[in-house]
């Protein structure tokens, strides 16, 4: 019966166990026992404890694959074999080399069937590293995973040119560049933004920024969070310009930057595993998809190989794309289960993740906002930018005055804008269609305040008027020429003795004063009653009190007195109670 070698193997180093526990020798009843059990004599297992003695106590042999004779005859390739074939990259050509036909038959002669033989007996990531160079031998190498502990300690990053012809809005046609923002520990597509133009510092911080914003996916269960700031940003360092780019982004963050090294891309594994299924599961449905292939004309079969002779009716706009992405973005979040998250989602993934959320500060997200729209006006509905209506209670303000404002904005946030005066931030302007109730008061709240203002500016105004209007001498008479000379005395008297106050009454001496005796009543006969608060009037004239040019300046004295005599009751001066 033939022993498997993982069992002898178990058997051997079983007794190589009791040997040390022994002091150095295995007992007999040891071996009696382990040949019970694993069905070998105890002559087979003393023969095999010795072959493993000899075998630790010999030096290591050549590998058993590369010394392995072939018909009868063992070679060996060596580095310079190995040499020969990555100079030549031709497996022929190499032989042809290391072993010329005129030495056919000498010492150390091999034939190619040998020579390709032993070649391909080498392992697979050498073999394929020597002919296709470190992305071929990459291919078959084993790595270590790159698992984060906790959601947010890990962001991947990545940047490519999409294999798809757009349309901009003055009918250009370009492929537009993607980055690509990815959580490793839940596999979360945080962001997913498309540029007009390779990245820079503003096009980074927009997406980091972008990520890291707080939002949330409503789900059954409720609204889960998603968002915060990273420990640490993973990133190629192959594309020097994106990692130059990522520096001031990830500063203003306060993050750490872990480039891989330059052109292993198995380092930022997720990043470049989001971007091939973006192709797979986007990009290959899309009109202007630029690797569909070629017809039997040498032409592209979906879309055409330069951009002028694209269409721009055959392919998406710009924002359009944009759309598609995020939509793509969602469904790969909400839709697709992972197997290393135990056939979860990525969502569910993140939200029953415990770690806290760090938020990110609202400077931070300012200062982050290097896009920005000049001469802004604000109209009734607030600022319109990109066929939003963004309104704040301190654009009031502005409106009034016709100031025009600077606005920053995120390339995919359409929830607000930041508002700048010059280099002074002014606010943040929301979305009309997503203000929260406190904001909506806030902004009812200013605009009641200034109409509360505006009544009572009215109220008193009117006031003013209607007093104004009772107390104006110029009214006192109309048509004096046409007035008694006796009324006229009277009624300026009566006015007299009501506007002094500063003439001290004994009202009872002075009411027996005043008094007319019953003979001078009895005999005034010719006169009619004057009741001084009404007289009769027949033109308008201007009062004695007034002068011809209107002054226009009266003593402090005279308006003082005047505005204690609108306080008085009965101070209207015949005025219809």
């Amino acid at each position: 019966m033939t022993t498997p070698s993982v069992h002898r193997e178990a058997v051997v180093a079983a007794l190589l166990s009791y040997r040390e526990t022994y002091g150095g020798r295995v007992p007999n009843f040891v071996v009696a026992q382990l040949s019970q059990r694993a069905g070998v004599g105890a002559r087979q297992l003393r023969r095999w404890l010795q072959e493993a003695e000899a075998a630790k106590a010999a030096p290591p042999g050549p590998d058993e694959k590369a010394s392995r004779p072939v018909k009868g005859k063992p070679f060996t390739l060596t580095e310079d074999h190995l040499f020969t074939v990555r100079s030549t990259l031709n497996m022929k050509a190499a032989h042809d080399l290391l072993f010329p036909e005129d030495t056919k038959g000498g010492d150390g002669w091999v034939s190619y069937p040998t020579f390709a033989r032993a070649f391909k007996n080498l392992p697979p990531s050498i073999r394929d590293g020597i002919l296709g160079g470190w992305d071929a031998m990459s291919k078959g190498q084993v790595y270590l995973s790159m698992a984060a502990p906790h959601r947010n300690h890990s962001w991947h990053l990545d940047h490519t040119e999409a294999d798809v012809w757009v349309s901009l809005p003055g009918g250009s046609i370009i492929r537009p560049h993607v980055s690509i923002v990815r959580d490793n520990a839940t596999s979360m597509r945080l962001a997913a933004v498309a540029y007009k133009g390779r990245p820079n510092e503003d096009s980074i911080c927009d997406l980091l920024a972008t990520a890291s914003l707080r939002r949330e996916y409503l789900t059954e269960d409720g609204p889960v969070v998603v968002g915060g700031l990273p420990v640490q940003l993973v990133l190629d360092n192959g594309m020097e310009h994106f990692a130059e780019a990522v520096t001031k982004g990830a500063l203003m963050l306060g993050v750490v930057i872990n480039p891989t090294k330059a052109f292993y891309k198995h380092q930022n594994g997720p990043a470049e595993s989001t971007f091939s299924g973006l192709a797979k599961q986007l990009l290959k449905g899309l009109p202007g998809y630029t690797k569909g292939g070629n017809g039997d004309d040498g032409n592209p079969l979906v879309a055409a190989r330069y951009a002028d002779q694209v269409d721009p009716e055959d392919v998406l706009s710009f924002e359009s794309f944009q759309n598609h992405l995020s939509k793509w973005l969602v469904d790969q979040n909400t839709k697709t289960k992972v197997h290393r998250l135990g056939n979860q989602t990525p969502l569910v993934a993140w939200s029953i993740d415990p770690t806290v959320i760090r938020e990110t500060p609202e400077e931070t997200v300012r200062a982050m906002m290097l896009r920005s729209k000049n001469d802004r006006t604000v109209n009734a509905e607030g600022i319109r930018f990109r066929g939003v209506d963004y309104i704040a209670p301190e654009l009031g303000y502005y409106r009034e005055r016709g100031l025009k404002l600077r606005i920053g904005y995120l390339t995919r946030e359409t929830r607000f804008i930041e508002v700048f005066d010059g280099d002074s931030w002014v606010c943040r302007a929301i979305d009309r269609n997503l203000l929260t109730e406190s904001q909506r008061r806030a902004i009812l709240q200013g605009r009641e305040r200034d109409l509360d203002l505006l009544k009572r500016i009215n109220a008193s105004a009117n006031q003013e008027r209607i007093h104004r209007a009772l107390t104006d001498d110029t009214a006192a008479y109309d048509d004096v020429d046409e007035l008694d000379p006796i009324v006229v005395a009277a009624v300026d008297e009566a006015i007299d003795n009501v506007t002094d106050i500063t003439r001290a009454r004994d009202k009872t001496t002075e009411a027996k004063a005043d008094a007319p005796s019953p003979t001078t009543a009895a005999t005034s006969t010719d006169l009619e009653r004057v009741d001084p608060t009404t007289p009769k009037r027949s033109r308008r004239q201007q009062a004695p009190s007034r002068t011809t040019a209107q002054r226009k300046r009266q003593e402090a004295k005279t308006d003082k007195i005047r505005e204690r005599i609108a306080k008085r009751p009965g101070a209207n001066f015949g005025e219809d109670e």
